[in-house]
């Protein structure tokens, strides 16, 4: 009984967002999005990959039907401009880990279905090249957020 207690309140205390769902070697985890405008046409979602394994691997693909079009993307400062532009695909060497945040690496959602609206969830599904697919849950978190650090409460 105890130990069914402990592990109610250690799942408790680390929200919704940041628990880990796995892709043979690779372990995913703060999967989130921002919520968006009712007449956005597209959003944002954002995860850490982390590998696990002994040789280096390769996020390659993400597909859902939360919007027409996911995709790779990438941020950059150019000349003082800010640019975008989609990524053939994100590295996670041995041992190492990718973050895809706000600024950076990110997954574009192109085409949104529907809004992305605080509190629901939504799933893609990862293609790796050697740990192969995996379905993850993606939690929208209100517009603006800039996402849950590991330990953070959400």
């Amino acid at each position: 009984m105890k130990t069914v207690l402990y592990a109610l309140l250690l799942c408790g205390g680390l929200g919704h967002a940041a628990l880990a769902q796995s892709a043979g070697s690779i372990e995913v985890s703060h999967a989130w999005a921002r919520a968006t405008a009712a007449t956005a046409k597209t959003g944002a979602a954002y995860l850490t990959l982390a590998n696990k394994g002994a040789s280096d691997d390769r996020l390659v693909a993400v597909a859902g039907t939360v919007a027409a079009k996911p995709e790779l993307h990438v941020t950059s400062m150019e000349n003082g401009v800010m640019k975008m532009r989609p990524l053939p695909g994100v590295d996670i060497k041995a041992g190492g880990q990718a973050e895809l945040k706000p600024g950076g690496m990110h997954i574009m959602l192109i085409g949104l279905a529907a809004p992305l609206k605080e509190g629901q969830t939504f799933p893609l599904t990862l293609t790796f090249e050697k740990a192969g697919t995996v379905e993850v849950t993606f939690t929208v978190e209100k517009a603006g957020a800039m996402g849950a650090m590991p330990g953070m409460k959400m």
